[in-house]
This record gives structure tokens, C-alpha cells and sequence, in this order.
């Protein structure tokens, strides 16, 4: 189920929390790769099939990065991962952009996501309580917890 997510200054996660986040001074060994591979982030792109499931989805990026850790570890860990994550969106976006790849609706950029849904509080729909099971599941099947099947 595709996910369309408009993006503006005023939502992104990166201008919330930017200034607040510690910056990790740890060696990157916090990151914990699955049975000892050690897949790049460009594998799981050219290996993601063309019509896949979450579950395929998970099980790539669990070979690109170990999800399970990271609700355990320090909160100043995690939030440099979060760093990572989103400086990649940035230079994703900024690629897609230059590239001209991105699609706008009433001037906002529409981005398309089409992994499992993660139902956090920037997306969760208004009302519905914070779930802790989407960190057992990694979002396989979320989305239809709250969507339907759409």
C-alpha cells in the first residue's frame, strides 16, 4: 500500500528535533549487521523486487542493518542514527530534485513510500494511541490496522 507523505518545513522530523539531538561519539559499531553479512544500503535497493511484500521489505533491511537493537539502545545512539537516516533522506531528496524526480501537489512535495507503516506520532492518524507492537513487527502489516486495505 503506497504511503504519500507531504513534506513541508513545518512537519519535517529533521527541524523538530534539530539542535536537540547529542551527537554520538562512539564508533559506529553500534550498528549491528544480521548473520555476520555486511550488505550495503545500495544491495538492498537493487535487490528490493519490483512488486514485494512488507515482509520482503523487513527481511532486506534486516540484511542491511539489525532493526531489533535499536529500541535498546541509548537514547544518544539512537538519535545519531536518526542523524544518518535523515541526512540520507535529505541527500536522497536533493538527488531526486536535481535530477527532476519529484512530483509536487499544491506546491508541497508529495514523496512516494511504499515499505511497511510505521505508525509514529508524525504519521500515526489523530486519536489512535501509540501501538508498541509496530516495533515487534517492524510495520509488516500495520497499515492495515489502521488504513484497511485500501
Amino acid at each position: 500500500m503506497p504511503i504519500f507523505l507531504l513534506c513541508s518545513r513545518e512537519i519535517s522530523a529533521y527541524h523538530i528535533l534539530m539542535g536537540q539531538i547529542p551527537m554520538l561519539r562512539k564508533p559506529a559499531d553500534t550498528i549491528h549487521l544480521t548473520k555476520g553479512t555486511t550488505k550495503k544500503l545500495s544491495n538492498f535497493a537493487k535487490q528490493l523486487p519490483k512488486n514485494f511484500t512488507e515482509q520482503e521489505f523487513v527481511d532486506l533491511m534486516n540484511q542491511v542493518i539489525d532493526l531489533k537493537p535499536i529500541v535498546d539502545l541509548p537514547a544518544a545512539e539512537r538519535s545519531a542514527l536518526f542523524d544518518g537516516v535523515q541526512y540520507l533522506v535529505d541527500y536522497i531528496m536533493l538527488a531526486q530534485e536535481a535530477n527532476g524526480e519529484l512530483r509536487t501537489h499544491e506546491g508541497h512535495p508529495v514523496l512516494d513510500y511504499n515499505g511497511p507503516f510505521i505508525p509514529h506520532v508524525l504519521v500515526r492518524p489523530e486519536g489512535m494511541e501509540l501501538d508498541r507492537g509496530a516495533l515487534e513487527t517492524f510495520g509488516v502489516g500495520e497499515g492495515e490496522k489502521y488504513f484497511g486495505n485500501e
